[in-house]
């Protein structure tokens, strides 16, 4: 009796795109982690299927809420053109 030969997965190519510094950092963390790419998706995918939900908590960590609160404010500042070398100079001596 012969044993059942196992067939190799059909593989399906995924294509995205993503910001090229995005990309960059998040392949460095993998390197590091001894992932590649291909792994970490082929990972995301399996932990998708097995909960039958997104494995990934989408709350933002403590850091990105202090990033967003400071952009908040840095936009509420008023900006002040500044034209010629006078002008900075009385920009940079004003008190107030």
């Amino acid at each position: 009796m012969m044993g059942k030969q196992h067939e190799t997965p059909k593989k399906a190519r995924i294509q995205i795109q993503v910001d090229q510094n995005l990309k960059d950092n998040a392949e460095e963390v993998l390197n590091n982690l001894g992932m590649t790419p291909t792994a970490a998706v082929t990972m995301l995918f399996k932990r998708i299927v097995a909960t039958d939900s997104y494995p990934v908590n989408l709350a933002l960590t403590d850091r990105e809420r202090a990033s967003n609160e400071l952009l908040k404010t840095v936009d509420k500042l008023p900006v002040r053109e500044i034209k010629s070398k006078d002008e900075a100079m009385r920009w940079l001596s004003d008190d107030e």
